[in-house]
């Protein structure tokens, strides 16, 4: 169901902001709205609240992750639903073209993916096993 504008959520957290779009979500509802208009550029739900989110300064792109990954662009957005990049735990910008992406570092299947961004195409670093059978921490070094 589309979410109206003028009616949003009353518990929703921000995820990521900048001067003129702001990602919010409630619960597993997410959605990346412009701040004076109102406008819903785009909306998608989640398994378990959303993780992490970043919006480019230029306002060019606008990504969103947890259980899965998806991408907003103001041309078109990509949901990546694939087992691979599953349960995004943190999130880097690499280059003005290239995110790093870490999975769940708790688990045996943890990795760093690459996202560029002008393909939209997803790519393996590496496995990361550093946090594999350790304790939780909010202090991840990857």
């Amino acid at each position: 169901m589309p979410i109206d504008a003028n009616n949003l959520p009353m518990f929703r957290q921000t995820i990521c902001e900048t001067s003129t779009l702001i990602l919010e979500h409630e619960y597993e509802m997410t959605w990346l709205r412009h701040k004076e208009t109102g406008e819903i550029l785009f909306e998608d739900d989640f398994y378990g609240n959303p993780k992490v989110g970043l919006i480019d300064e230029h306002h060019q792109w606008a990504i969103v992750a947890g259980e899965h990954l998806t991408v907003w662009t103001p041309k078109a957005s990509k949901r990546f639903d694939s087992e691979l990049i599953q349960w995004v735990n943190a999130i880097r910008l690499k280059g003005s073209n290239t995110i790093e992406l870490l999975t769940d570092p708790w688990s045996e299947n943890s990795a760093i993916w690459t996202l560029t961004l002008n393909t939209l195409s997803v790519q393996k670093v590496r496995d990361f096993a550093d946090y594999f059978e350790k304790p939780y921490t909010e202090d991840l070094i990857w």
